[in-house]
């Protein structure tokens, strides 16, 4: 048993194995709203044999078909009746089933995942949909050019039951059977490879503990991974994909997480990419912007690892990075890393764990993860430790041996590609980062203001007239948020300058007028802070994450970011050029094509229709001028809301806010005038697209924010939503057209749209839009049950506790509509709309919204 200190409320760990023999960690969060329980096997993909290849994926699709006590969809229904979500995940090492539910659920929470896992029945008449279901997944894979990628590097360069997809392929899974199914539940799930976790306020853990008795998981052998090995000889490897962009990938053997040089070369290897003034970002991205982006990492195995370095790049760029990333290379194992450079991962690190248990969820998914990973559900602080004691010696020294080793190079390719060409530039570079380990050298290397009826913790307070703070405490964490709304957005632009505010956002965080973007970022990492630009439909901003102890002087910089942007030609550069190729990958994506049709029908002649990033013309003629205007014309003019979520007391923030934004003047409130739009309606639209899965939209548009029919809409979103939908449940269960299909509820202030969305295999169009179109007919004639009306109340308000844990997601809840004047209260009020409403109302809303014209967007195969 331990105990967890955090911010004077006890997190208490109980490790037990119960009367049953079932291993259970219980953990034991006083005050909790939600409650997680998950139970986790030591069986993943790396346990098949070559016929098997998926089997363990199939295997954690099945165990959702039902129970004898329930049967079919039943499992979902409950969950999501009241409001809790269920789902699960499969790995190389490890499958993980949970469920997030209210915690005055977690009884019935445990009985379900245990019914769940314990009696499956695993239905014959439920193999051949779900099949269907697995492929479409498959497929999926496939046309994802990062999934497709990782396949081509399992198969280049890994070994043993690592070298195929987690999903396995289109030749085991159309072949799957039940005797395959029940062999690896047998051989691997049993108690010896089993931990169950109970997190939340666990006030009845006597009663859960009677619940889980009940459950039998057979006895057995523990499962015996292979040891994760790389091809000893490095390797090559080139392929084509509908891509604009070339990826490069490096893969090196790592080491088990429990080696004595795991922590050392995580670290290395984390320094050397993570953040942008990282030496990977600062010579491959801002340096010429030879690439998009540029990563390392390593994942550990059950038994061993691997490292990854990743860069995105025009494949024109190749050579040039490719020398670069030697010259990078050889830096490193002559010289090694700055300790500064060091300090500051090291830092991001320790942070890390601390903003984890902002989320009940994510802790409770943390020790489960130590678990099936090295069976040690302390491993994680364990390296953490670790982490701290290694020395900067230590680190650079890993390079040496990091370099000693094979290098496995995958490269994704446009299709239009010279391959002979690429190869012949990468076998340079392969034998010229082979000799680098030859160059290392031996050598040491209280207020008053608006307050909300249903939340004590925040209130509203005009600092001047247009200008207000929203203060939310939050003392359960040493972290907080801190954000500036600016009335403004895509709602302003006009075509002649769509796109300004995206760029506008992309680069105000990139330094000021008393840091430049160098200083900024170094000493905001060094604090394991992280500040950004962001805009959306109308408005816009900075926000920053950070640790409370740093707040004095990372208030300071997040201020003078926001009044005093430094707006440098070279970020703005930058930036354009990514713009630019963004909006060039998007021509390569169905999905965008689907939903910028979508935004053209629903918002005809509005901003909104336009693409956020804007047009090539566009980008290319804004000029840093342009950006300054626009930004200190909003400062000066518009209205101002800035946000903290966090620990501090109100008066210390008011002190610090106050003096940062004394230069500030007051300004007038404006309310907004909604714009006029007469969206297209009852039409249909194909754009040809060479797929093996069609993207299908079928909506009608909707009224903007504070409408009844978005009531209405969101609770039909949410009947349709989920494993035990009817959606879910007729179109991908018992048709199998699809992998996912789901409802889209969009909403802005002026306008939105409702719909079903389905990718489903371009010889499955019909009837799936057939499948959309019977489901939707249904509503209009007969809206619900009233059965089905209550059990969307009670899981709206499951899901409204489960939503809201961390300081951003009180940030999201309260900032926008307060900015916008919809009330502080407004996403409370909207819950308490839905409570209200009544069956009648509803019924009669339902079949009037949905009597409209639909419309439907189809993007696919000229033969769907």
């Amino acid at each position: 048993m331990s105990l967890i200190y955090q911010n004077r409320i006890y997190m208490q760990h109980d490790q037990m194995t119960l009367k049953n023999g079932l291993e259970t960690l219980f953990v034991d969060f006083p005050g909790s709203t939600s409650s997680s329980v998950q139970i986790w096997f030591k069986a993943g993909s790396a346990l098949e044999a070559k016929r098997d290849e998926g089997i363990a994926h199939f295997l954690e699709h099945m165990f959702f078909k039902g129970t004898k006590r329930r049967p079919g969809a039943e499992i979902a229904h409950e969950v999501e009746s009241f409001g809790g979500e269920v789902n699960a995940f499969t790995s190389f090492d490890y499958t993980c089933y949970y469920i997030n539910s209210p915690n005055s659920k977690i009884i019935p929470t445990t009985d379900i995942l245990m019914d769940m896992v314990a009696n499956p029945m695993f239905k014959k008449e439920d193999f051949n949909p779900e099949i269907g279901v697995v492929f479409e997944e498959y497929r999926r894979s496939q046309d994802n050019p990062n999934q497709y990628s990782f396949q081509k590097i399992q198969k280049s360069s890994f070994t043993g039951g690592y070298a195929h997809p987690i999903l396995g392929t289109e030749k085991t899974i159309l072949k799957f059977n039940k005797e395959q199914l029940q062999d690896f539940r047998k051989k691997h799930y049993n108690l010896n490879n089993a931990l169950l976790v109970v997190a939340g306020d666990l006030k009845q853990k006597s009663k859960i503990i009677k619940s889980i008795e009940k459950y039998k998981l057979p006895s057995g052998d523990s499962s015996v991974f292979p040891k994760f090995k790389l091809k000893k000889e490095s390797t090559l490897s080139i392929h084509k994909k509908d891509v604009r962009m070339s990826q490069l990938t490096l893969t090196i053997q790592g080491p088990a997480y429990s080696d004595a040089t795991a922590a050392a070369e995580d670290l290395a290897l984390s320094t050397l990419g993570h953040g942008e003034t990282s030496r990977l970002h600062r010579n491959l991205v801002l340096d010429g912007t030879l690439s998009n982006g540029a990563s390392s990492s390593t994942m550990f195995m059950s038994k061993g690892g691997v490292h990854f370095l990743r860069v995105s790049l025009p494949h024109k760029n190749l050579k040039k990075a490719l020398t670069k990333l030697e010259g990078i290379f050889k830096e490193l194992v002559k010289t090694g890393l700055k300790k500064d450079e060091i300090t500051k991962i090291k830092n991001q690190y320790i942070a890390s764990k601390i903003y984890e248990k902002e989320s009940l969820e994510s802790y409770a998914f943390s020790l489960g993860h130590g678990f099936a990973q090295t069976g040690n559900i302390n491993c994680e602080e364990d390296f953490i430790n670790r982490i701290k004691n290694t020395s900067i010696t230590e680190v650079n020294q890993t390079f040496k041996e990091i370099f000693s080793r094979p290098i496995h190079i995958s490269l994704q390719v446009p299709k239009d590609t010279d391959v002979d060409k690429a190869q012949k530039v990468l076998e340079t570079f392969q034998k010229n980062t082979a000799k680098i380990k030859d160059l290392a050298k031996d050598k040491n290397i209280k207020q008053k203001g608006i307050t909300s009826k249903f939340d004590p913790q925040v209130r509203v307070l005009e600092l001047k007239k247009g200008i207000s703070l929203l203060y939310r405490h939050n003392p359960l964490n040493p972290t907080f948020v801190l954000h500036t709304y600016i009335k403004g957005g895509l709602t302003e632009e006009k075509k002649s300058n769509n796109g300004i505010y995206h760029l506008l956002s992309g680069t105000i965080s990139k330094g000021h007028q008393d840091k430049d973007y160098d200083k900024l970022k170094e000493d905001l990492e060094n604090k394991s802070a992280h500040i950004s630009g962001f805009t959306g439909k109308n408005a816009y901003g900075i926000t920053m994450h950070g640790l409370t102890e740093n707040a004095p002087s990372l208030f300071k910089d997040f201020f003078a970011t926001l009044l005093r942007p430094s707006f440098d030609e070279r970020f703005i550069a930058h930036e354009k050029e990514m713009t630019l190729r963004h909006i060039e990958n998007q021509k390569e994506d169905p999905i965008r094509h689907c939903f910028s049709k979508v935004n053209e029908f629903a918002f005809k002649d509005h901003p909104y229709s336009f693409n956020i990033l804007g047009t090539n013309e566009n980008i290319n003629d804004f000029s840093r001028e342009d950006l300054i205007k626009l930004h200190t014309k909003n400062l000066n003019e518009k209205e101002i809301l800035i946000s903290y979520c966090g620990d501090l007391s109100l008066e210390e923030v008011m002190e610090m806010v106050k003096k940062e934004i004394s230069s500030l003047d007051k300004r007038a409130k404006n309310k907004l005038v909604a714009k006029v739009i007469k969206p297209e309606v009852g039409k249909s639209h194909f754009i040809p697209f060479d797929r093996e899965q069609t993207q299908i939209f079928h909506f009608i548009p909707s009224a903007k924010l504070g409408k009844k029919e978005n009531i209405v809409l969101k609770m039909i979103a949410t009947h349709l939503s989920g494993q035990s939908s009817e959606l879910f449940v007729e179109v991908r269960d018992r048709q199998g057209l699809c992998y996912s299909a789901q409802p889209i509820h969009f909403t802005a202030l002026e306008a939105g749209y409702w719909g079903i969305y389905m990718a489903s295999g371009h010889d499955k169009v019909k009837p799936a839009i057939k499948a959309i179109k019977e489901i939707i007919a249904k509503l209009k004639d007969n809206g619900l049950t009233k059965k089905d009306f209550n059990r969307i109340k009670k899981m709206i308000e499951g899901q409204s506790l489960l939503n809201v844990q961390t300081n951003e997601d009180y940030a999201n809840i309260y900032s926008v509509p307060t900015l916008q004047g919809l009330g502080l209260d407004w996403y409370h009020q909207g819950n308490i709309d839905i409570n209200q409403i009544t069956y009648e109302e509803f019924q009669k809303e339902v079949k009037k919204v949905f009597k409209r014209k639909w419309n439907t967007i189809i993007v696919g195969r000229e033969d769907a």
